[in-house]
């Protein structure tokens, strides 16, 4: 799942207190299997009692916009998954409940906290996220924002696809 220093896409605005079971709801969750099957059946029913039938709308490279603690609640990893096989390739919030920041790191996902998110965009305006100068652009509005910077091994992280890509690469040296 690694990214490049940009990001470009649709808002999609939701408000406070999205929860991990509004995200990817408990009975679409097989709790071990992780197949195909159950990424489809989780990306169909992500945010069904607040957006339904999201799936069918979200485009590759959009970005999701939330008020205070999204991510809240059981902290599944699912949850963080959906996000990104439903099109999604960062979610920008007011606040991000920690585990879910963690786990999607580990999952090689962008997520950033911005406490005036909210008021900065609106559903559908054209973002644009410039890591490396730590930039949120509100291409429809003509407006920026400043993003806190990852740590370099936050970074590294993401960029190489999440925690276990880095292990699989730290194996292989160590084997070479």
């Amino acid at each position: 799942m690694s990214t490049s220093a940009t990001i470009r896409g649709r808002a999609w605005v939701f408000g406070h207190n999205i929860d991990t079971d509004v995200i990817a709801p408990a009975d679409t969750i097989s709790f071990g299997l992780g197949d195909a099957a159950e990424e489809d059946n989780v990306k169909r029913n992500a945010f069904r009692t607040v957006r339904p039938g999201l799936y069918r709308e979200v485009r590759e490279g959009d970005i999701l916009v939330a008020g205070r603690n999204f991510g809240l609640g059981s902290h599944r990893e699912p949850a963080n998954k959906a996000l990104h096989s439903l099109g999604f390739r960062a979610v920008v919030a007011e606040s991000i409940a920690r585990l879910f920041f963690r786990n999607s790191v580990a999952i090689g996902f962008h997520v950033f906290q911005v406490p005036t998110i909210l008021s900065f965009v609106k559903d559908g305006d054209e973002l644009e996220i410039d890591i490396d100068a730590a930039r949120l652009r509100n291409l429809s509005a003509g407006s920026e924002l400043a993003l806190e910077s990852y740590s370099p091994l936050i970074r590294r992280i993401i960029e190489q696809g999440g925690i276990l890509e880095v292990l699989k690469s730290r194996l292989a040296a160590q084997q070479a």
